[in-house]
């Protein structure tokens, strides 16, 4: 039986870097057996199903499939359904009033204890954070835009591959996976 996922692509159409249209992606993984595809917006929400059961084994597929076709290498994190469904219901964050502000950053691996520990020590006086297994939610109280919590910082101290969605976005990616 087919799976629906959704597959988190780190860092594409960011400052005209590494551009992607998205209708050529749609296309381009029809090749590598992915089907019912679709995206939203542009910043890397592809989703599809597949008979394939193993997520590890679909970002491997994927990201290859993105460095042959457009040379790009590509970090992607993929999910099912009832993952983004779980992370939603366990925001830890849900005074948040703007969903703009609110973010989960997905993280690729789980972090190791140390890193966590190490990560929790960093001072942020705008921004409220908690990790969860393979998510970091963010709550960025003054804005994004100012913040020092990048998602460039989060990787290097929590030594894994990580790509952010607002809340906005997340709730949007979850009506699209339940599709």
């Amino acid at each position: 039986m087919s799976q629906k996922y959704v597959a988190l692509l780190r860092g594409i159409n960011v400052g005209g870097k590494r551009k992607l249209k998205m209708a050529d992606l749609r296309e381009s993984v029809l090749k590598i057996g992915f089907t019912q595809v679709s995206t939203y917006i542009q910043s890397g929400n592809l989703f599809f199903t597949t008979e394939e059961k193993n997520a590890t084994i679909l970002e491997e597929k994927l990201a290859q499939h993105l460095l042959e076709e457009y040379t790009y290498d590509i970090p992607v994190i993929i999910r099912t359904s009832e993952e983004i469904e779980k992370v939603i219901a366990e925001n830890p964050f849900p005074e948040a009033e703007d969903f703009k502000l609110l973010h989960l950053v997905f993280l690729k691996e789980k972090p190791s204890e140390t890193s966590i520990k190490d990560f929790e020590k960093l001072e942020f006086p705008s921004e409220k954070f908690k990790i969860e297994a393979q998510h970091l939610y963010v709550n960025y109280t003054d804005g994004v835009r100012n913040s020092k919590l990048s998602t460039t910082l989060i990787e290097k101290k929590l030594n894994t591959k990580a790509t952010a969605r607002n809340w906005k976005t997340l709730l949007k990616i979850e009506s699209l996976l339940k599709d």
